[in-house]
């Protein structure tokens, strides 16, 4: 596995510490309070501090198991305020709903608590909004002593976060409502049946509960994710889908003023979504991620090949420790850009993560080819090999950061190959296929994914999701006699212009 060893992810520092105890307690804090909270306004005798002593434990052992399941799994999370505060305020919300609501036979099922699991999967990930489900329906029976509750909470919450996904298209809520609700009625029903109740008007009111809850949840949701994704500083999926806009400010820039690199853009687009779908990471991400990925350029289009048309290459004039210079720079310009333009902070990131720490292989030969001119030394000769390797092949890297996600280094990927196959001049498979490994081989040798997620596995599945997509791209035309007449008549004039 190319991903940190596993010490490295369970590395617990003292700052991660101090951390963990001050979000625990807090976090502790709020729910024993919550919890407590009819007991608390009616203390009189010093017995009821058991009780508070036994909400204070449960709330411990829940806690630790939410905090210990987040530093295990999710480290990317751990190190985040803004995402463990967001699964903290729902979870308090819902339970404090809970106790408010108390072991009434219908008001419990009436609550939406399955918007805990939308909002977390939509906003965080699925495995989060399952624990965190998982944990709510404990509550739920905790607080109502009710078994049909925690079925209700957990069953109706996990067919939520199924149908969700990434809750793109405003449908999605419709549909996990409809799932909530199905699954919700079912479960009331099945317990009736268990529990021989022969009440057929309290069964209807708790169909009709389990509808409301369901349609409630979905409309929580559908109406808050946006504002908490702002609040947070997550950036949601109708997010990405506009700033993916051709209409968007800097794409129209980037068309206006770097053609060249607006098309290169799209199809690196076009490639890593489809590569980050064969691995199942964020397709939606990654697309829109490579939209952006070199908007550094525009402060000088052309100082770089895609947008030079033909025409004079500065490079050509230019020595090679000036050069890569010059290409690196892209990476700052491009982050002060984003900035500029309120981009949001996933995004940015993207930017100095999509070369990595890589090599500027083109400009690196051509300084140790002029290291080796200038001596005046026979090419392969030790005097050659010695001033070759005296050239600082750090002065030729890019700064980094290495990719630290999946759908960084695809983008990566996706960004080298479309530049590597589109200057290659027969595009044929094995020629794209040899191009494609090599690059890949290349970026691993050099240990680019090394702080990603990816797995062997998933290079394999990238690499062939590349090569599929660039032989749909450059697939051989048929040459219609139409065309053969056009190229033979163009032919002439210029003869006859150049008489």
């Amino acid at each position: 596995m190319l991903a940190r060893r596993g010490s490295q992810i369970l590395a617990f520092t003292r700052r991660d510490a101090v951390r963990l105890v001050l979000l625990a307690s807090l976090l502790v804090a709020g729910l024993t309070f919550v919890l407590a909270f009819e007991d608390l306004t009616t203390m009189t005798l010093i017995s009821d501090l058991v009780v508070l002593a036994g909400w204070f434990i449960f709330s411990v052992v829940l806690v630790s198991l939410l905090l210990a399941w987040l530093w295990r799994f999710r480290p990317r999370l751990w190190h985040r305020n803004n995402a463990m505060l967001l699964i903290a305020l729902p979870l308090l919300a819902v339970t404090m709903a809970l106790v408010v609501a108390g072991n009434g036979p219908l008001a419990p099922f009436l609550i939406p608590t399955a918007a805990v699991g939308l909002l977390l999967a939509v906003l965080l990930d699925a495995g989060v909004a399952l624990v965190v489900t998982a944990l709510v329906a404990a509550l739920s029976g905790v607080v109502t002593g009710s078994m049909e509750l925690i079925a209700y909470t957990f069953m109706g919450g996990l067919a939520g976060i199924i149908v969700i996904g990434r809750g793109e298209r405003l449908i999605q809520f419709g549909q996990a409502a409809a799932a909530i609700a199905i699954v919700n009625a079912t479960v009331v029903v099945a317990f009736t049946l268990i529990l021989r109740d022969n009440d057929l008007q309290a069964l209807l009111q708790l169909v009709a509960a389990s509808l409301a809850s369901a349609l409630g949840s979905a409309v929580a949701a559908a109406g808050t994710f946006a504002i908490l994704g702002s609040l947070f500083g997550i950036t949601t999926s109708y997010q990405l889908m506009e700033l993916a806009n051709p209409t968007q400010p800097l794409l129209r820039r980037l068309l206006l003023e770097a053609p060249g690199t607006y098309h290169h853009s799209l199809m690196v687009g076009n490639l890593a979504e489809q590569a980050a779908e064969a691995v199942s990471a964020d397709a939606l991400v990654a697309r829109v991620a490579a939209y952006y990925h070199d908007i550094g350029k525009l402060d000088s289009p052309q100082a770089f090949i895609e947008n030079q048309a033909g025409g004079e290459n500065p490079h050509d004039e230019l020595p090679p420790e000036a050069s890569a210079a010059i290409v690196a720079s892209h990476v700052a310009r491009g982050i002060d850009i984003a900035y500029r333009y309120k981009l949001p902070k996933a995004l940015i990131g993207f930017i100095p993560q999509h070369h990595g720490t890589a090599l500027m292989g083109y400009f690196y030969a051509k300084a140790r080819q002029q290291a080796i001119d200038e001596t005046g030394a026979a090419p392969g000769s030790v005097v050659a090999r010695e001033a070759a390797d005296a050239v600082d092949q750090q002065r030729f890297r890019h700064a980094g950061p290495k990719p630290q996600t999946r759908e960084a280094a695809i983008l990566m990927l996706a960004d080298s190959v479309e530049a590597s196959v589109r200057s290659l001049e027969n595009h044929d498979e094995p020629t794209i296929r040899a191009m494609v490994s090599r690059i890949i081989s290349e970026r691993l040798i050099d240990g680019q994914f090394d702080e990603s997620d990816l797995t062997l596995r998933d290079l394999d599945r990238i690499r062939e999701s590349l090569i599929e997509q660039l032989l749909a791209i450059y697939h051989r035309r048929i040459a219609y006699p139409s065309n053969k007449i056009v190229e033979l008549q163009s032919r002439r004039a210029a003869g006859r212009r150049g008489a």
